[in-house]
């Protein structure tokens, strides 16, 4: 990379979404963000995919 400055890069989005319509994903990784502040739920049996997750 040309211009690279040896150091690390960030990317930060922000999206506004509903009340409940969003998941985070921790593996591997203490939970930090909205993990800290929130209750987490393992992706177990119905919850082991997106489609189970997000079903209403």
């Amino acid at each position: 990379m040309k211009h690279s400055r040896g150091d690390v890069g960030i990317w930060h989005a922000t999206y506004l979404v509903r009340a409940g319509e969003y998941e985070n994903v921790y593996s591997g990784i203490p939970p930090h963000g909205l993990g800290r502040v929130a209750d987490l739920v393992p992706a177990e049996g119905a919850r082991s995919d997106a489609r189970g997750r997000f079903k209403r």
